[in-house]
């Protein structure tokens, strides 16, 4: 277990209507990268450790990093990667900092341009974290589920990614933990 489960860190049906919206709306003010994490962790009741591993794990925290049928471009700005996914009119695609699935935007009705948006990918990565753990349980099992959509499907791939995001992850927590003392 990563996440201390506790009243602060409920995620209410309400609280989720309103996240989903501002991800849709994407309303509030621009923040730079490095906090932005925190701010969006604290949003979702997540660790910003898991949300910074799985970016990093995901685009090597590229803005503009894209997979299209399992091969990762990585764009030189939004404009570029919006360019490179009208080219291919592809129906599958990864996108932006969290890498976030086309499925997703189009559950939500949002852009590719939105979704590259590094914020707005931030928020809706973690909400889909969330929906995961929320779904899964609190264990490395539910990480799997945010690549593959279940732990169950693709299992092996499923450990796999969890395995190596945890590996991110426990170093990050290492770090955070020693800046603290």
């Amino acid at each position: 277990m990563f996440i201390p489960i506790n009243e602060e860190r409920e995620f209410s049906q309400t609280f989720r209507h309103d996240v989903q919206q501002r991800v849709k709306l994407g309303s509030g003010e621009r923040i730079s990268v490095a906090p932005l994490f925190n701010q969006v962790a604290q949003e979702f009741a997540l660790q910003p450790e898991i949300l910074r591993a799985i970016a990093d794990h995901e685009s090597g925290y590229n803005p503009w990093a894209l997979n299209i049928e399992g091969r990762s471009i990585y764009p030189d700005s939004k404009d570029e990667a919006l360019a490179v996914l009208k080219k291919n009119k592809i129906k599958s695609y990864d996108v932006g900092l969290m890498q976030v699935n086309s499925y997703w935007l189009r559950k939500f009705n949002l852009s590719a341009a939105k979704a590259l948006d590094p914020e707005e990918n931030v928020r809706l990565g973690a909400w889909i974290l969330r929906y995961c753990l929320d779904r899964y349980g609190y264990n490395w099992r539910a990480i799997g589920a945010y690549h593959t959509g279940s732990p169950d499907n693709l299992p092996v791939r499923s450990k796999k990614y969890a395995v190596r995001v945890m590996e991110k992850y426990k170093k990050l927590l290492d770090k955070s933990q020693s800046n603290k003392k």
